[in-house]
């Protein structure tokens, strides 16, 4: 690599590798390529807009897109779906809940694919394999700018006036990037081999958005009335994301919200995974360049 970069050797951290030092070396790695991994960002996030004629607009389109059809829909009385809460609109609870899942979907898919899309660099220079996932990844972030800027702009066309602490709201969702980063640490080898996981996972989660509280929200225990009312109850409950969704609402709404038992244990687990999803990316990394 160029100079500048200070990496540990690769017999160093072969003999670290299953060692309990390695989180050490994981850590200072990553720090050594802070500059490497801000400057794979910028080369990225220029590469989404280059040689496109709308640029960011395509950023800010799908979550505007599959709000104005649910809105519709609703309005036809084609989807009967409740109201969310007395004050929010429907439309800032479709637009809120669909930006926060495709936040947390692209951190996933486009650490999935970071490996296989730099694989001419993977297989000619060495550097720690975590930058281009933690570099493809952090993408979703100026994404969510862009959204956000979006829902103020729809808060100013409904008349609808948010809590200011609802500036806060992304802050929210850093355990839930962090769970996206984890899992994918866990399918960017995988897809390394296997293509088709990058496809599966793109499936999964357009299938997945109708499962969690994203365009009707999660119906209370004590209202289901039927078996599927109290399963659709236990999907979301059992969801991480629904809980971030529902802090993330009751922040732009109230200007606060509880952290509840929920909350509390999708942010654990999105830690977990997190860790969980290093690690294992750090096992696989020798075999990287030899898949690719």
């Amino acid at each position: 690599m160029a100079a500048g970069y200070h990496f540990v050797s690769g017999d160093a951290m072969g003999r670290a590798r299953f060692s309990l030092n390695v989180w050490v070396l994981m850590c200072r790695e990553m720090w050594d390529c802070r500059q490497l991994s801000w400057r794979l960002i910028v080369r990225n996030l220029s590469g989404q807009v280059r040689q496109s004629f709308l640029g960011w607009v395509w950023i800010a389109l799908p979550p505007v897109a599959t709000t104005i059809i649910f809105a519709l829909l609703k309005k036809a009385s084609i989807v009967n779906v409740p109201m969310p809460s007395e004050s929010m609109p429907y439309v800032l609870f479709v637009l809120l809940g669909t930006t926060i899942w495709q936040f947390f979907s692209q951190a996933t898919i486009m650490a999935t694919n970071s490996i296989v899309n730099a694989g001419n660099l993977v297989s000619k220079v060495y550097f720690p394999r975590e930058v281009l996932v933690v570099s493809a990844a952090a993408g979703v972030w100026l994404n969510l700018a862009i959204r956000v800027a979006v829902i103020g702009l729809t808060c100013l066309l409904l008349a609808y006036k948010p809590a200011p602490a609802a500036l806060l709201a992304p802050l929210l969702l850093v355990p839930l990037f962090l769970l996206g980063l984890g899992l994918g640490m866990l399918f960017a080898p995988i897809n390394a081999m296997m293509h088709d996981m990058s496809r599966m996972l793109e499936f999964a989660f357009q299938f997945g958005m109708f499962l969690a509280p994203t365009i009707y929200p999660t119906p209370k225990l004590a209202s289901c009335t039927t078996s599927w009312q109290t399963g659709l109850y236990w999907l979301h409950t059992l969801n991480p994301v629904t809980h971030y969704m529902h802090a993330v609402n009751e922040l732009v709404e109230r200007g606060s919200f509880i952290p509840d038992v929920g909350l509390v244990a999708a942010t654990i687990i999105s830690i977990l995974i997190f860790f969980i999803g290093w690690r294992f990316f750090h096992l696989c990394e020798p075999l990287l360049a030899e898949r690719l």
